[in-house]
């Protein structure tokens, strides 16, 4: 049974372990690797040619080395081996050192008017924004330009001509277009990542297994009863209904008796209803599987839920879906009839002008850590968002029960409903809830 038992953790935003940024520390890693690899490229260059190198260069290359040696191994024993948070002032400092590392570097290998590793700053502004703000990157860009230009007129002695002057406009385009293209991928991956560091906090025991199978077992027994209690009754509930709506059309029924109809109406409708998801809870199969965009099933499933009746005064549904296909292999219905549940718990949970968010992304496989063998090939996950009051602790045990439920009117089938469409396709639904409010996270497997 692929289900997992919801499990709440309390949060606070201000100190939620999830990064906003692209996995820092592994991104820094490369960065070390990389200012190893190049510098000593660059002394061991400077090493075999140093009897024909000027003495001076020599001495640069032998610093520069020196130098990035000392940084990279301090920077490295405060991140990997005594695992301190990365602060952005760090960060800063990181990017700081290697613009003058490449600086450096540009100014050791200059040759007639250039150098061939002028591009190395395009590099550092690309890194630059897979680890800092947008405006971080435009500080970095700009003084990758003022160092080169420094270089190049104060120390090298260039002449700005017309040569120049364009060298350092491409060089500035591609630099400010490479870290412009970097910002958005770091941006579309903040929604991936962050969901990939949470779900990482879930994990089955032993015991949850057994307790699920054992649900399962009921649910299917309850699903048995249902859909044999729901055909028997429903028939005769109807002409039950018709007899007495035609009673009520009768001139010689008093205005007491109609009052009394009118009751028997209302009352058969709360049963039809109530019998109408009996069955829609008993008969969830996967008969009809397909190749389905679950995002725009998403999309969708939000409108329906924002356009119901029972939404709360000025709730609005806000969505971050990915502008390509995020294609699943399962039964479009049951999957909307899943995420239209979700989304209409969420709007009817918040309060009037809140805001709930749909989002879907694709996690990788070794983004989903214990829920690997799940999804060996990836999963797609879709999370909606509440900002209301949270689930009490006194109802989060029996959240997926079927017939339980703390509103007004409701049948208790909702979330049931849910459990046994994810299920059926071999999905994972994970809760998270607390006085911020409600997060349902539903991974279905990527063929």
């Amino acid at each position: 049974m692929q289900y997992l038992t919801p499990r709440f953790v309390a949060t606070d935003p201000a100190s939620s372990p999830v990064s906003l940024r692209l996995a820092p520390r592994r991104v820094l890693g490369w960065v070390y690797l990389a200012r190893f690899v190049i510098s000593s490229a660059i002394f061991l260059a400077a090493v075999l040619v140093w009897q024909r190198a000027s003495r001076a260069d020599t001495l640069a290359a032998s610093l520069v080395f020196a130098a990035m040696m000392l940084f990279t191994v301090a920077s490295a024993l405060y991140t990997e081996v005594y695992r301190r948070p990365i602060a952005e002032a760090f960060l800063y400092g990181q990017i700081l050192f290697d613009l003058l590392l490449v600086t450096a570097i540009v100014h050791v290998t200059w040759q007639a008017t250039s150098s061939q590793f002028a591009t190395l700053y395009i590099l550092v502004i690309a890194v630059t924004a897979l680890l800092l703000p947008a405006r971080g990157v435009s500080i970095v860009a700009a003084l990758g330009i003022v160092l080169y230009i420094a270089d190049a007129v104060l120390v090298e002695h260039i002449v700005l001509h017309l040569a120049v002057l364009l060298q350092l406009v491409i060089f500035g385009g591609v630099a400010l277009g490479s870290g412009y293209i970097a910002a958005g991928l770091r941006e579309a991956g903040v929604g991936r990542e962050a969901m990939a560091e949470e779900l990482t906090q879930f994990r089955l025991r032993q015991g949850d297994v057994e307790r699920l199978h054992l649900r399962a077992e009921r649910l299917e027994a309850v699903a048995e009863l249902s859909a044999a209690l729901a055909h028997e009754i429903k028939n005769p509930l109807a002409s039950i209904r018709s007899a007495v709506e035609q009673l009520g059309t009768s001139p010689r029924t008093t205005s007491d008796e109609r009052l009394l109809l009118t009751l028997v109406q209302r009352e058969s409708d709360r049963l039809s209803r109530l019998l109408t998801g009996f069955l829609d809870f008993a008969h969830l199969d996967t008969a009809q599987r397909r190749s389905v965009d679950i995002a725009t099933v998403a999309h969708q499933a939000g409108e329906l839920a924002q356009a119901h009746p029972d939404t709360p005064s000025g709730v609005h549904i806000e969505y971050d879906l990915p502008r390509g296909a995020l294609s699943i292999f399962g039964d479009e219905d049951m999957l909307h009839r899943a995420l239209f549940n979700l989304a209409l718990n969420a709007v009817q949970a918040s309060p009037p002008g809140g805001v709930v968010r749909i989002e879907a992304t694709t996690l990788l496989a070794h983004q989903l850590e214990s829920y690997t063998l799940m999804f060996p090939h990836g999963a797609a996950a879709i999370r909606i968002i509440d900002h209301g009051a949270g689930i009490p602790n006194d109802v989060r045990g029996k959240l997926f029960h079927p017939f339980f439920t703390t509103r007004q009117g409701g049948t208790g089938l909702g979330l049931a409903i849910v459990h046994r469409a994810i299920e059926a396709h071999q999905g994972v639904v994970v809760v998270d809830s607390d006085t911020n409010g409600t997060r349902f996270t539903v991974l279905l497997p990527r063929p």
